[in-house]
């Protein structure tokens, strides 16, 4: 058997193994291929249901996402918090904004999603500092950099951000990386190392996800 094979024979058990997607979830993956030839783009039942697990485990209410795109992760996210939990969800192309509209009126938790059209660095400026539980990053790989620095603003301490695709395709790795989505990754996630307001562990799930912890400031303190 070839690494390939061996490799999709290990997805496919994974996936087996993890909760199925709702039906109205799996429709909108096709729509999303249908429309955009890009359902990759979404972040995947096995991703999506990580994404849920932590947002269940820290008791988030208030959740930020950039990136909606045509809305899957924010369907999940939404599903995972209490009846009374925000989710304000960023996007700038119309599009998409349309195709993810559509699907949150048609979920049972789309009462609890705010989508914000526009730049989401400037959705993100507006917003109070330490006012939210969980920020997930998955939007213009050049603004990364900038989007965890108003994560880390905007989070309470103890709080999580996710930030998606920190491997892209393996093409973070150096000596020399000419890829122009895979440099600003590839500083952002050194920035990361190197940052002592935080805990962090990196994944290999998908394209590679980084899960970034604020600490409270008695843990920073004791860190310095």
């Amino acid at each position: 058997m070839s690494d390939t094979d061996r490799q999709a024979r290990l997805e496919r058990y994974l996936a087996h193994h993890t909760d199925e997607l709702s039906p109205l979830l799996r429709q909108l993956l096709e729509e999303t291929e249908r429309e955009t030839g890009r359902s990759r783009w979404s972040i995947g039942k096995i991703e999506g249901r990580l994404l849920q697990m932590l947002i269940r485990l820290c008791g988030a209410r208030r959740v930020v996402e950039v990136g909606t795109f045509t809305g899957f992760s924010a369907l999940m996210i939404a599903e995972a918090l209490p009846a009374d939990g925000r989710l304000i969800t960023c996007e700038i192309d119309l599009k998409v904004a349309d195709i993810a509209r559509k699907y949150f009126q048609e979920s049972p938790y789309g009462d609890r999603i705010q989508l914000e059209l526009g730049d989401a660095l400037e959705t993100l400026r507006r917003m109070d500092p330490q006012s939210v539980d969980v920020v997930f990053i998955d939007a213009d790989k050049p603004a990364y950099g900038l989007y965890y620095d108003q994560a880390l603003r905007i989070l309470r301490p103890g709080g999580l951000v996710f930030v998606d695709n920190v491997l892209w395709k393996g093409k973070v790795l150096g000596p020399r990386i000419t890829n122009e989505n895979a440099r600003p990754i590839a500083a952002l996630n050194e920035k990361i190392r190197n940052d002592n307001r935080v805990e962090k562990v990196m994944l290999g799930i998908r394209d590679g996800v980084y899960l970034i912890r604020k600490k409270q400031e008695q843990e920073r303190l004791s860190a310095d």
